[in-house]
């Protein structure tokens, strides 16, 4: 198994767990406050030596004066060549039903939007838009999808549908960031934890001000 990938056969695991549960309310809350630093996830993965990727930067697309922004570079470390790549991970939306990815429709449903079209095109004709990263050409190989979580055989229907060169999984990088027991990253989720909750522990504070103070007084 590639690394960043889900295992063939698991059809539930982590992100089912968190973001799956019998209230809608919460699944609906945590998928949007995921949202606030899933990308981090891929670069901080992407930092780490045994991954099979290297995450460069954004890169835009042009065709003459129009372009699109896409949301990684990826630079495979047994050949060097660079990827494209887009995330989609909208965990809680539509009923789950974009949660895991198990077939190739899931993909097309994101179709007619400038940036996700010329990813996808990017993914058989990798010539066909100027790829710069940071302001500087490169030369890419083609496309790479990420998704929240997969199973093997919504890798194997993507991969042939679309032609993607890998299809890799959120929930699969954040179990190899675990293995690899990866610091970086480990001390990146204690500071957003620390902020959260700080936050929340000064609206309680505000919320109950008045009833410290009569109790004080």
């Amino acid at each position: 198994m590639t690394l960043g990938q889900q295992a063939p056969n698991l059809d539930h695991g982590l992100f089912e767990r968190l973001f799956k549960t019998e209230i809608v309310a919460l699944d609906n809350y945590r998928s949007r406050l995921f949202g606030l630093f899933s990308e981090e996830i891929v670069r901080a993965w992407g930092r780490n030596e045994r991954a099979p990727y290297r995450e460069i930067g954004r890169p835009t697309l042009w065709a003459g004066s129009s372009f699109a922004t896409l949301d990684f570079t990826l630079a495979r470390h047994a050949d060097g060549q660079l990827f494209v790549a887009e995330q989609k991970a909208e965990l809680a939306w539509a009923g789950y039903s974009q949660l895991r990815l198990v077939n190739a429709a899931q993909i097309a449903r994101h179709r007619g939007k400038r940036a996700f079209d010329w990813f996808l095109e990017t993914a058989t004709e990798p010539d066909r838009y100027v790829v710069k990263v940071e302001g500087r050409p490169v030369k890419v190989a083609g496309a790479i999808l990420v998704w929240g979580a997969t199973t093997g055989q919504g890798q194997e229907e993507a991969k042939s549908a679309f032609g993607f060169a890998d299809v890799l999984a959120l929930e699969a990088m954040l179990d190899d960031l675990r293995r690899w027991n990866d610091d970086a990253w480990r001390r990146r989720v204690e500071e957003l934890r620390a902020w959260t909750n700080g936050l929340f522990d000064a609206l309680f504070e505000e919320s109950t001000r008045d009833e410290r103070v009569v109790s004080d007084g």
